[in-house]
């Protein structure tokens, strides 16, 4: 309880490897009345994993009680934020909060989350795009990889996993599965708003990306999209990729059935830059 007697707010992160649907679906949560929209809060990862990363590279005295005390106040902000609006829950939709998934998991310690995850062909083609997103094919695959990795280190009682392929291709059935299950934990989702699935979130500028929801935001106004850009994936690309995510492919197939999916095939791969030359290759991965 706060020192006014209202219950803390309780803590929902949406989290994902970057370019995986946690703008989206972080905005769409975080418009429940009720629920404090944080955005990409940042502080619970600057705290678990930058500030640690900095501090314990210096030698000095009680790191340890000064890192404790700059998670402790991330935490209280975020409560402190989220009471002084009257919300009883506050999203934080910061995809890098799954490197530190573990952490998040015991701090605090009743939070809810949602994973979003997609099929590595979307996520690879949409990180490449980014200087961050890696030097080469493989380094943007070991980045997915990586990440996807922390997933297992989320308590399944308090995870609820949304595929974002599945998402692009059946939105209302997709969106009803994750209400449900929200609503059944407690999350306020009713009057959540539907015109920001309409919204075209995290776009590269004068690239607006595809969107799930009418403009009118009409009930039921939901339409299916594309979640791979199959004519820029080639076989080339699938040859550098396929060994450093074969391994975690399979295993997100295998801890998640349903919600992780493959998006349907690319016919004929070309070789990447080269309309004129296309390749027989096969497509293990799908």
């Amino acid at each position: 309880m706060t020192a006014a007697g209202q219950a803390v707010p309780r803590a929902l992160f949406v989290l994902g490897v970057p370019r995986s649907g946690t703008t989206l679906i972080g905005n769409y949560l975080g418009s429940a009345p009720g629920v404090l929209n944080l955005a990409e809060y940042g502080g619970f990862y600057v705290v678990h994993s930058v500030v640690p990363a900095v501090i314990e590279r210096i030698p000095g005295f009680h790191h340890a009680d000064y890192l404790a005390e700059i998670r402790a106040h991330a935490r209280a902000f975020a409560e402190r934020v989220a009471a002084g609006q009257q919300c009883a829950w506050y999203v934080d939709h910061t995809p890098w909060n799954l490197e530190v998934a573990g952490r998040l998991a015991r701090d605090p310690g009743d939070s809810l989350f949602v994973l979003m995850l997609r099929h590595y062909s979307g996520n690879i083609l949409s990180l490449r795009r980014f200087p961050w997103g890696g030097d080469s094919w493989a380094d943007t695959a070991r980045l997915w990889a990586t990440l996807c990795g922390q997933a297992i280190e989320l308590p399944e009682d308090r995870l609820i996993v949304v595929g974002y392929d599945a998402l692009a291709a059946e939105p209302g059935p997709t969106l009803a599965a994750l209400t449900a299950e929200l609503g059944g934990r407690g999350f306020p989702v009713d009057g959540l708003d539907q015109r920001l699935l309409a919204v075209s979130h995290a776009a590269m500028v004068g690239e607006p990306r595809p969107v799930i929801g009418s403009a009118g935001g009409a009930a039921g106004g939901l339409r299916p999209i594309r979640s791979l850009d199959a004519e820029r994936w080639s076989g080339d690309i699938h040859a550098e990729v396929w060994p450093v995510v074969r391994d975690m492919h399979h295993e997100l197939l295998r801890r998640f059935p349903g919600s992780y999916r493959c998006p349907p095939p690319p016919g004929p791969l070309r070789i990447h830059d080269d309309t004129a030359g296309l390749i027989g290759y096969e497509l293990p991965g799908w």
